[in-house]
């Protein structure tokens, strides 16, 4: 226990400086989920407020504001609809105005940095400007950020922000932060503290017996960070492999991008449809019978999403990938398209009636 706040600290100050941030404003937590009902839960709400989410959002945003429901009585959400083809940032941004428009109650909103089911960058600073606007509180769910995007939390502005070190930064599982714009005038409370003192730093070191080895790995996740040429070289290396790899893969199939602008694609992310493949339909179902598939026989984990009836996967790049990897997968998808499939509610199938 002597040990744990300093090693907290250290892991806090480790990733504060290279989020550009005041070490003071930043907490660690194990998840995006973990920071977004801690945020919702701290935000003082009565009746007839409003929280408003997007249908792009992870699902265990829209179950945090579910439980949030029922510790708030009288507080609603909305759901902005986004739907793809998309012609611009600027159409984003209207859909979110006329949701202000519609509902002058809007408490607090929930803004997808890289929006989930679509993997589109939404115009984060555009919305956040909307939020400033119409008093309402912004809640940056930036799961995807540290590592793929270079941030800057005083022009964007937000009140709340959160990111996953876990996804794009090399760290382990369960390494997460959780960052509050010092003009949020109420308090942030952790939901399980052992401290009884109010101060950020002891609301959120001190929780029980909780493992902090993740947290306490940081430092080395940022040196390593930094000896691999920093978000600079590891931006050029990744984003060149995901254009060269969803180029192979849509020549390879014959199918195409999601209808996003290229503006609005991630640094290292890209939704391409898949080929028509035997007795597979399009649902989400479908989806995750096919990732079984590609895990069991193939040896491929992978990400596969059903939007607007049409199965695409959400390509990744990063240091560790190789064009090779993406070749072996494309040839992978082609071998199923040649094969029928009966899928089984355990998510194994039947190929040509063989097994």
């Amino acid at each position: 226990m002597r040990k744990k706040v300093p090693a907290w600290i250290k892991g806090r100050d480790a990733v504060a400086d290279l989020l550009n941030a005041d070490p003071t404003d930043i907490v660690l937590v194990p998840n995006v989920t973990t920071a977004i009902s801690t945020i919702l839960m701290s935000i003082p709400m009565k009746t007839g407020d409003t929280i408003l989410i997007t249908n792009q959002a992870y699902a265990a945003t829209n179950n945090a504001c579910a439980h949030i429901l029922e510790h708030h009585q009288g507080v609603k959400t909305d759901v902005v609809k986004i739907a793809v083809p998309i012609k611009d940032a600027a159409e984003v941004v209207n859909i979110f105005r006329k949701a202000f428009d519609n509902d002058k109650n809007i408490r607090a909103v929930v803004i997808d940095y890289v929006a989930c089911a679509c993997t589109m960058e939404l115009p984060v600073t555009e919305i956040v400007q909307l939020c400033q606007k119409y008093n309402t509180i912004s809640v940056i769910d930036g799961a995807h950020c540290p590592g793929q995007f270079p941030l800057d939390f005083d022009k964007i502005e937000a009140d709340f922000f959160t990111g996953n070190f876990h996804k794009w930064m090399f760290a382990p599982w369960g390494c997460a932060f959780m960052w509050k714009n010092k003009k949020v005038s109420f308090p942030l409370r952790s939901m399980m503290s052992s401290s009884a003192a109010c101060d950020l730093v002891s609301q959120f070191c001190f929780q029980g017996t909780k493992d902090d080895s993740c947290y306490n790995c940081l430092p080395a996740v940022v040196e390593y960070f930094k000896s691999k040429g920093g978000i600079e070289r590891i931006s050029g290396h990744n984003t060149r492999l995901i254009q060269l790899a969803s180029d192979y893969l849509i020549s390879l199939w014959n199918t195409g991008k999601l209808e996003i602008p290229e503006s609005m694609e991630p640094p290292y992310l890209r939704m391409i449809r898949l080929p028509e493949i035997n007795g597979v339909g399009t649902s989400e179902e479908d989806a995750n019978s096919l990732m079984d598939i590609l895990f069991l026989d193939y040896n491929i984990d992978t990400s596969l999403k059903s939007v607007q009836n049409q199965l695409y996967v959400r390509l990744s790049a990063q240091i560790y990938n190789c064009l090779d990897d993406y070749k072996k997968f494309g040839e992978a998808i082609l071998s199923l398209a040649e094969k029928n499939h009966t899928f089984h509610e355990n998510g194994h199938t039947d190929k040509n009636g063989c097994f």
